[in-house]
Parts: C-alpha cells; structure tokens; sequence
C-alpha cells in the first residue's frame, strides 16, 4: 500500500506535469463514479448526485455560470464515461509528451489550464449568442471532459512540430499536424465538441505563437502553482544561485560550429537556460546552437 501511494506521490514531487493531469483526471473520475454508486442507495442520493453535477460542469447559460465561475476549471478533469477518459488520457499521453520534451514539464500545465479555460469562454460565448436563435438546441447547455484541454496541447505541439510523425500500429507514419487536424474537424459531427474543441485548438497554437515573441501566458499559473507547493513543503524552498550567461560566455564556451555530436544532448541546466531566454526575448533570440540544443533536447529518449 505503502508502495502504491508513493507512485501517486513521486510524480507531484518530480513536477512531472504530464502524469499529474493524468492522475488527477482519473482520480475525479473514480471518485464521481464511486460517489454516484454510494448515493443510489439513499432517498435523496439522486438530488445530492445532481448537485454535485451542477457543481463540476461548465454550465453555458450566462446567468447560472456567474454563480459558479469555477466550474471554467473543475469541468476539464470530469469525465463519466470510461471510454471518454481513456481517449483523453491516450491523446494527452503522445501529444503532451512532444510538449513536455520541447518546452518543459511547466508549460504543459499551462497549455492544458488555459486551453480548458479559453474553451469555456468560448462556449459560453456562442451559447449564449445562439441562445437568441433557434439554432441552441442543436448543443447542449453544459460541457465537461478534457478534450478542450487536450486539444490544446495537440495543437500546441502541432505548432511546435508540424512535419513531426507518428508511427501507427507499426504500419505507416502519418504527420501530427495531418492528426490534429483530422481529430478537430471529425469533431464537428457534435456541435458541442467541436465548439470546444476549436476553442482549445485556438488557445493552443496561441500559447506557441507568443511564447516565441517572448509572452508567456503561463507565468501566473506558474505563481499560483509555486505558492501551492510551497504551502506542502516542510522546509522553506532553498534558494540556488543560478550562473548567469553572457553572450560572449556562451560563444566561448559552447560549441564553435553548430553542428553537435549525434551523440550529444544538452543538461536540463541547458535546457532550462535556453528555456528562460525564450521566455525573455522569444524563440527568435535564440541563436543557432541554441535552437539545435533545444531540438536534440527534444529528441531524448528517457
């Protein structure tokens, strides 16, 4: 047991984002599904249950979200159907992989928290436009699934990669872009998701392209996140001293042609560094040798 729950705890404290919002997915999921078993034994199990519900999904109509303006968040790890858990979590698993080796572990939570957050508005938005039309009860008034989400990183790494393959069932390899695209306009054949799922496409390929102009829409959840995890620890966090590079260090220090070693791959210490200048001056700062630094990174096969 003891074993069992330091698996679930190892990553939380590695900053292993990618199994954290796996874990954290299938964790509500049990629990919703666990919650509404219990309850069907009760007279008022179902009135109970439904609260519950109005409590995690995002509801559309305007006047009932302003009551509940968390549901933006809580509505992206809530799934009810197994099928619809497992799907999620498959497409976060290749596409969050591709993110969390490009840009770092940090910047996949980020994608996944404002794709999900920018999809909602955006369903809202609509809904409440159509709501003026007959056209709204072509979709529904509530939303939940990380599919948003996940779409957000899909396009997120399809905007960091485009010409990057995936080898299917050990047949063909096909471009994730070809993939991404595919996955939103099949969407479509549900009004709903493909609502949703444009929104966190957007909020995606956004988060890439004012990354590289040196914008990350990122850092206060990055805050918010640092503050949290220093309520848990039971020691202040250390402060580390962090060697500073200058242009002429790095010129004189790295390598004097920008062709690397095939086998050579750059330290995290690297990576975060080149990471920070991205985040201080955009991914057009970076010089030559950087950018290869980054994508051998990218390349590691752990």
């Amino acid at each position: 047991m003891a074993n069992f729950l330091d698996d679930i705890k190892n990553p939380f404290r590695r900053g292993n984002t990618l199994v954290q919002l796996m874990l954290i997915n299938a964790v509500v999921f049990l629990s919703l599904i666990l919650t509404g078993a219990i309850l069907s034994f009760f007279p008022e199990g179902n009135v109970i249950n439904k609260a519950i519900n109005d409590n995690v999904l995002l509801i559309a109509p305007v006047k009932e979200f302003i009551w509940k303006p968390w549901t933006l968040l809580t509505y992206c790890f809530t799934h009810y159907s197994f099928w619809h858990l497992l799907f999620n979590m498959l497409t976060l698993f290749w596409f969050g992989t591709l993110v969390k080796e490009f840009i770092g572990s940090r910047k996949l939570m980020n994608i996944y928290i404002i794709g999900g957050i920018f999809s909602g508005l955006v369903y809202i938005g609509i809904y409440n436009l159509l709501s003026l039309t007959p056209q709204v009860n072509n979709i529904n008034s509530t939303v939940l699934g990380a599919s948003a989400a996940v779409c957000a990183v899909m396009f997120a790494a399809v905007t960091l990669l485009p010409e990057y393959e995936f080898y299917f069932f050990g047949l063909f390899l096909i471009k994730i872009k070809y993939i991404a695209w595919f996955f939103l306009l099949l969407s479509f054949i549900v009004p709903s998701s493909g609502i949703s799922h444009l929104g966190g496409a957007m909020a995606g390929y956004s988060y890439i392209y004012l990354l590289r102009k040196g914008i990350d829409l990122g850092s206060p959840i990055e805050t918010i996140g640092d503050w949290w995890s220093n309520l848990w620890r039971p020691k202040p966090k250390m402060k580390i001293p962090q060697r500073k590079y200058s242009e002429s260090t790095v010129s004189s220090k790295g390598l004097s042609s920008t062709n690397l070693d095939p086998n050579y791959f750059p330290d995290q210490d690297e990576v975060d560094a080149i990471l920070d200048k991205i985040g201080k001056s955009g991914y057009e700062s970076l010089t030559k040798e950087e950018k290869q630094k980054l994508y051998r990174a990218s390349q590691r096969k752990d």
